[in-house]
């Protein structure tokens, strides 16, 4: 089958669903315009109006979950009867239509190719199910020995939560996120991104038929400006935001004032050190994920190759080849290998770093071809001879710098050399060292001889440092985040003296 029938016959079966607000168990369109168009990046072409919602309709969200907050029904239904909930929609989404259908979306919305949105799609069900086992096993509700006897150790949602989801990954980030947060019991509003708000969508649908409390679960169709109007509102008592870091410094400052917890995973200029003694070819299929995965357009993707000086043309070759076998095309080709940037905004900035970093002395590698296609494609690249202060910045996108180094100690500067971190790559035969090396590191995750999606373990947490954000992801930790402490139980009496000071 060609591209182009294949394509048309992904078409036939799907179509993106409408925009629609789920606001107070209603279900209605976003009324205001945007002027502004959904574009297939493959080929420019329309696919949907952009529409947002009004400042009354968020003004009514907002009402609703505190509404839904102060009567406590879901904060107070039984865990069990939660969790079965959170079971039943894992069933739902795991539905092959439905299944399919989010991945259809996510591919012809990000430019993610459809092999990686169809794995992305099989995390959502995992995360729902997931959130049902921390409140099975007890998570929230503790018992703990006292001088008075049993002390009851409680976690209760701090109030309702705003959820903020991006467009890439928009799958797996958003279900953790409602997942997290109707498993702490907390009335939340999910505003997805409004470049790829369509597997939430799919997900309210099937959330909203489980007749939930109202205001317990809702979702705003919209821009940044009606997140500026949600987060602002001080009925908002927690925030958990992945996206750029400007938006996460605008949502620290909007709290800060009310010490409402945020929870913030932000971007990242992740390095990927090869050692003189590792696998070369293990590291090169490392560096081509890197850069490749997902478009490059996730926080964990690769930012600067830091390699020994002895092992880089012998390292560098190696991805020549590699790159020079991944196929670039149509989001929706099943032998599709990357795809194209999401939208215009985003194929600009990527190239204008590609001429910043030339003009910094920078020499491209590139070995992709290109598609004979008109959407927002651009290789992957390397790009070697820039100084490590001009390559600080994240770029979010398929690029990566390369930088060589001469000892353990210059590696480790490079390492640390920006003011994010997220996650960190290392490659060496002799894993003792690799684990040395990496506790040094000052970032959230480092993995050795792999480069994955997937977390090293469900019971670790996803952390950042610096500028990648604030705060720790888990099944348990997001859970937690969105909830706060209660300690309950029979105190001694101290003496009266001993409270007067006597």
């Amino acid at each position: 089958m060609t591209q182009a029938e294949q394509t048309a016959k992904h078409s036939e079966q799907h179509s993106l669903p409408e925009l629609r607000n789920y606001i107070d168990n209603r279900i209605e369109p976003p009324p205001v315009a945007r002027g502004n168009m959904l574009r297939n990046p493959n080929d420019r072409e329309p696919l949907q109006a952009q529409l947002s919602s009004s400042p009354l309709q968020i003004e009514q969200a907002l009402a609703a979950a505190d509404t839904a907050y102060q009567r406590g029904e879901w904060e107070n239904t039984p865990v069990e009867e939660r969790a079965r909930v959170l079971e039943a929609i894992a069933d739902d989404l795991e539905v092959p239509a439905t299944a399919e259908r989010i991945a259809y979306a996510d591919a012809v919305t990000t430019g993610a190719v459809i092999n990686v949105t169809r794995h992305m799609a099989k995390l959502a069900p995992f995360v729902f199910r997931a959130a049902a086992s921390y409140l099975r096993d007890d998570g929230l509700s503790r018992r703990l020995p006292g001088s008075g006897g049993e002390v009851e150790y409680l976690r209760r949602p701090w109030g309702p939560a705003l959820l903020v989801a991006p467009w890439n990954g928009p799958t797996a980030i958003g279900s953790h996120k409602i997942a997290s947060a109707l498993a702490a019991g907390a009335p939340c509003i999910i505003k997805p991104s409004e470049w790829a708000p369509h597997s939430a969508l799919v997900m309210a649908q099937l959330i909203h038929d489980r007749g939930l409390p109202a205001g317990t679960f809702q979702l705003t169709c919209g821009s940044r400006h009606i997140g500026s109007q949600l987060v602002d509102d001080r009925r908002i008592r927690s925030i958990s935001f992945t996206g750029g870091t400007a938006g996460g410094r605008a949502i620290a400052r909007a709290c800060a004032d009310d010490f409402r917890p945020t929870q913030l995973e932000l971007g990242g200029n992740n390095p990927l050190v090869v050692f003189a003694d590792a696998d070369l070819e293990q590291a090169a299929a490392g560096i081509t994920y890197g850069l490749t995965n997902l478009n490059a357009q996730w926080c964990r993707a690769l930012g600067r190759l830091l390699v020994h000086r002895s092992v880089k043309d012998a390292l560098l070759e190696r991805v020549r080849h590699h790159l020079g076998n991944i196929r670039l095309g149509h989001s929706l080709e099943e032998s599709s290998d990357m795809g194209p940037l999401i939208h215009q905004q985003q194929y600009d900035s990527v190239l204008a770093q590609l001429e910043r970093l030339q003009v910094c002395g920078g020499r491209l590698i590139q070995t992709t071809a290109l598609p004979d296609l008109p959407g927002y494609f651009i290789a992957p690249t390397l790009v070697d001879g820039c100084e490590p202060q001009d390559t600080t910045e994240e770029i979010f996108g398929p690029v990566a710098t390369v930088h060589t180094f001469d000892s353990d100690e210059q590696a480790l500067a490079l390492a640390n050399g920006t003011d994010y971190g997220l996650a960190a790559y290392v490659y060496s035969r002799d894993e003792q060292r690799a684990f040395a090396f990496a506790r040094r590191i000052r970032t959230g995750g480092v993995k050795i001889n792999g480069y994955s999606l997937l977390s090293l373990s469900p019971a670790a947490p996803r952390a950042a440092w610096g500028l990648s954000g604030l705060g720790e992801e888990s099944a348990g930790h997001s859970i937690e985040f969105f909830t706060g402490a209660r300690v309950i139980g029979v105190s001694r009496q101290d003496p009266l003296g001993s409270a007067l000071g006597r």
